[in-house]
């Protein structure tokens, strides 16, 4: 009986022998440093105590790497962009790795929110941050997100800055029909932003004539078909009483769109625009253009052959 205790007691040992250091977890100290870090990140200090004197990070780059107190003045530069920042605590995951090289990484997957102090608009973007330690120290940061939004944010409100006092008058008429009516859903806010004749072309094909046919019909087929729609200005230029804008259309098809069942697909189209104003700045016109099939064919349909 001794010597069967023995074996399986000998047995054991050796399967936990072979399994060796855990390889793969989301509970460590490690993590728990992380999430210190973050936290302070949230509440703006800028502590580098987690981090060894040698540690370099890098932001969406691998050239250019900053030292702890770099990084630190990095974000108090960026800080002073915004009215308000920090990392949602919804939807936060984090994980801790020992590489085949038995290096020790932890990878964390966030949201970031900013709220722009010259715009009043709110910025979320997902974030991957990855860190390295050796002997319970930041060794390696690394950060890797898409910057877009912000970058023309900034570029609008540079822009925005050097406008003339016509241009600033069409571009306050132009803000309220995007934020106000399409993305606000607020139909009384086109009496503000256009004509009384004002006129809409999509793809040359003119589909509205006055703010009341204007809002109605962006209601019944786009609003209703896509209720969490936004449209995102990427960029305008304004040249005389014109305006060229480049556009993001997003939502969820959920209600009947042109008469079809809602298909609960995602759809993400870019278009263009020329807009032309009147005297005192409000939209007068509007030729839009975006590509159709692309819209379709997200949507789930296709083009197919006409039956005889």
């Amino acid at each position: 009986m001794k010597k069967t205790i023995h074996l399986a007691m000998a047995a054991l040992l050796s399967i936990a022998c072979s399994q060796g250091p855990v390889r793969y977890t989301q509970d460590s100290p490690e993590i728990d440093t992380v999430k210190k870090l973050i936290a302070n990140y949230n509440s703006k200090n800028y502590d580098t105590s987690f981090f060894a004197d040698s540690s370099e990070t890098r932001y969406n780059t691998r050239d250019n790497p900053m030292s702890p107190s770099e990084t630190m003045a990095y974000h108090r530069e960026t800080d002073a962009a915004y009215s308000s920042r920090g990392f949602l605590d919804e939807d936060q995951e984090f994980e801790m790795v020992v590489t085949d090289d038995g290096e020790t990484w932890v990878n964390c997957w966030l949201d970031w929110k900013g709220t722009v102090a010259a715009s009043g608009k709110e910025i979320v973007i997902p974030i991957h941050l990855t860190y390295r330690f050796v002997d319970g120290k930041i060794v390696r940061e690394v950060g890797m997100w898409d910057p877009t939004e912000v970058v023309l944010e900034m570029q609008m409100i540079e822009a925005k800055n050097n406008m003339s006092a016509d241009e600033k008058a069409m571009d306050k008429h132009f803000d309220v029909f995007v934020n106000e009516f399409i993305n606000g859903k607020d139909l009384t806010a086109l009496e503000k932003a256009v004509t009384a004749d004002f006129a809409r072309y999509m793809n040359g094909i003119k589909v509205a004539t006055g703010p009341k046919e204007m809002g109605e019909g962006f209601r019944d087929t786009y609003m209703k078909a896509f209720p969490n729609l936004k449209v995102t200005i990427r960029n305008r230029t304004y040249n005389g009483n014109k305006a060229f804008v480049h556009w993001n259309f997003k939502g969820t098809n959920t209600g009947e769109f042109n008469g079809s069942e809602p298909t609960g697909k995602t759809v993400s189209i870019t278009g263009l625009s020329e807009l032309k104003f009147s005297p005192d700045g409000k939209i007068q016109e509007e030729h839009l253009f975006y590509n159709e099939l692309a819209l379709m064919n997200q949507l789930g349909y296709a083009l197919g052959p006409t039956e005889e």
